[in-house]
């Protein structure tokens, strides 16, 4: 069962927020990883897996 670090989750949601208001593509990059890792995933793909 994947568990969601929703504090982690919500952090990463605000930094997102943050850096389309600022226009900052590296930071809302940033913030995508982080909300995939407070979600815990990935869940079926690998680094090298062909979508």
């Amino acid at each position: 069962m994947v568990m969601i670090n929703h504090n982690l989750l919500r952090a990463a949601q605000s930094k997102a927020a943050i850096a389309i208001f600022l226009r900052d593509g590296n930071m809302w990059l940033e913030a995508t990883e982080q909300m995939k890792a407070a979600a815990g995933m990935p869940w079926y793909r690998s680094e090298n897996a062909r979508v």
